[in-house]
C-alpha cells in the first residue's frame, strides 16, 4: 500500500514539473511535454470551426501553433480566436510536430494561463 501511494505522489507531482522553454528551442521537444509562455501574434478560425494560435510571428511565418478543434471550444468561456489575440499566455503540452511546425493541442479552456 505504502509503494502504491509513493508511486501515485510522484507521478503527480512529475505532472507539476514541466519545463518552461523558449519559443526558438521548441522543435527540439517534439515529444515532449513542455510549458510555453508567448504571445498570440495571429489567430485563425478554419471553416470546421478548428482554431489555430499563432506564435513568434503571424502566418504563415509562425514559429508554434496551438490547435483548438472546433468540438473543444464547448469548453471555452470565450472565443479564443478573438480573445487571446496580441494576449501572453502559457500553456503546457506535449510537442507534436505537423508539416516541420511544432504544435499543441488544447482541450479546455484551463489549459490555458493568461498572464
Amino acid at each position: 500500500m505504502k509503494l502504491m501511494f509513493t508511486f501515485f505522489l510522484f507521478l503527480s507531482l512529475s505532472s507539476f514539473c514541466q519545463e518552461t522553454i523558449a519559443l526558438d528551442s521548441i522543435s527540439k521537444y517534439e515529444g515532449k511535454i513542455v510549458t510555453i509562455c508567448e504571445t498570440v501574434q495571429s489567430t485563425f478560425l478554419t471553416k470546421s470551426n478548428t482554431t489555430m494560435l499563432n506564435f513568434g510571428k503571424p502566418y504563415p511565418n509562425q514559429t508554434f501553433v496551438v490547435i483548438i478543434f472546433g468540438n473543444d471550444l464547448t469548453n471555452f468561456s470565450y472565443k479564443p480566436n478573438e480573445f487571446l489575440k496580441d494576449k501572453t499566455i502559457c500553456i503546457t503540452g506535449k510537442v507534436i510536430m505537423y508539416k516541420d511546425t511544432p504544435e499543441f493541442i488544447v482541450k479546455q479552456e484551463s489549459e490555458i494561463l493568461i498572464q
